[in-house]
């Protein structure tokens, strides 16, 4: 198939290059002497009527205006109040202490993700030390989990967090 796809390219490309090569030996290149640099001889060739008959140089020597966006006049009370402002910093204690709170620590790994909203997408190690903590009786299935179900191990995730063994 690849080498059929090459032939095919192959050819188009020859046949590209016949018909451009032979559009340049049909077309006569114009005398030098007749065209200036200013004036291309594309515009020598086309058909204007007498009473909208404009010169080559009057089009070339007219500026060409491209409107612009209207820009907003910078005012000087935004300015103030970008200077007046004091960037907020808090100490990276409180940020690291905010991003752990909803966090458990592997103890056997060391691993800290964050605490799941659904009991489906949790870990199995935090499924285990539900288990292993006796918060839970058993790991449960997707097929058995229901809104007290659900409950349940809500709060079995909160009391697990409060473990010092699996706090971030």
């Amino acid at each position: 198939m690849a080498e059929l796809l090459f032939i095919a390219t192959t050819i188009f490309v020859v046949y590209v290059l016949f018909v451009v090569m032979a559009e340049k030996k049909e077309s006569p290149e114009p005398d030098k002497s007749e065209v200036s640099n200013s004036t291309p001889p594309v515009a020598e060739k086309i058909a204007v009527p007498a009473e909208a008959a404009v010169s080559v140089e009057e089009v070339v020597a007219t500026p060409i205006v491209v409107p612009r966006k209207p820009t907003k006049p910078k005012s000087s009370t935004t300015k103030k109040a970008v200077v007046t402002e004091s960037p907020v910093t808090e100490p990276p204690v409180a940020a690291a202490s905010t991003s752990t709170a909803d966090s458990l620590k592997n103890p056997n790994t060391g691993e800290v993700v964050k605490i799941p909203a659904n009991y489906t997408f949790a870990k199995r190690w935090i499924k285990d030390a539900l288990v292993e903590e006796g918060l839970l009786d058993k790991i449960y299935k997707s097929n058995e989990l229901d809104d007290a179900t659900q409950a349940k191990i809500q709060g079995a995730l909160q009391q697990l967090k409060s473990l010092d063994k699996y706090k971030a």
